[in-house]
């Protein structure tokens, strides 16, 4: 029994072509796009673009990574944050006993040209060192902006008050590009809690309650708001 073919139409340049009956998928000869086939009686064809599958999948790895980046150096610049709050306060404190000290024991001696007012005098310096340590970093802090970064507005920080879509144009006005609104379907009276008020805001998975940090502009913005059950 001789091979049966069937006459077959490529999706992509419209080249006429003929596979063997029973194949489920070919490659056109003309434009090499691969074609499937499904559906012996109906020869329905659907093209495979396999470079842009793995073009979508390579952009999804790129913006993990992205995302895995922005979220250790978020953490780094907490602890960087915490570390000069020890150090600061260490400093005040000796340069305010310092200043102190040095200042009762010089008036105990009678004597203006005591070494103590010295002493006084150099804890001074722990002082300076404290709000240099602030005004250095926070300079820093400005120059570090390669990235394209949004901030969140301060004035988010009662948002429990205010309507969601005043809220999503707080934050796209901001910069953000990637905010979604959520209604929660909690509602069934709303005496309590107002329709359509903000609940709660988180960015990238982390609940943000006030404004002042930064994230990536396309960060994935979520506003949850109250509204009424759907029945």
């Amino acid at each position: 029994m001789g091979i049966q073919f069937v006459s077959v139409k490529c999706p992509e340049c419209g080249a006429a072509l003929n596979i063997e009956e029973g194949r489920e998928q070919i490659f056109c000869s003309y434009c090499g796009t691969k074609i499937m086939v499904h559906n012996d009686n109906e020869h329905i064809y659907r093209h495979i673009d396999e470079a842009g599958i793995k073009q979508a999948e390579t952009e999804r790895i790129v913006k993990m990574k992205q995302m895995e980046l922005a979220e250790k150096k978020r953490l780094a610049s907490e602890k960087m944050t915490k570390t000069k709050i020890k150090i600061s306060l260490i400093l005040a404190v000796v340069g305010i006993l310092m200043m102190s000290l040095g200042y009762l024991a010089g008036s105990a001696t009678g004597d203006s040209d005591s070494g103590f007012y010295m002493i006084s005098m150099i804890g001074f310096f722990p002082l300076m060192g404290a709000a240099y340590i602030w005004l250095f970093s926070k300079d820093k802090e400005d120059e570090d902006d390669f990235e394209d970064k949004a901030k969140v507005p301060s004035s988010i920080s009662d948002y429990q008050s205010k309507n969601y879509s005043a809220i999503e144009a707080m934050l796209s006005s901001a910069g953000f590009t990637n905010i979604k609104c959520v209604p929660l379907n909690d509602l069934s009276t709303g005496w309590i809690k107002k329709p359509d008020t903000v609940e709660s805001i988180t960015i990238n998975g982390h609940e943000v309650t006030s404004g002042g940090r930064k994230f990536p502009r396309d960060s994935a913005v979520v506003i949850s708001y109250h509204s009424f059950s759907r029945r």
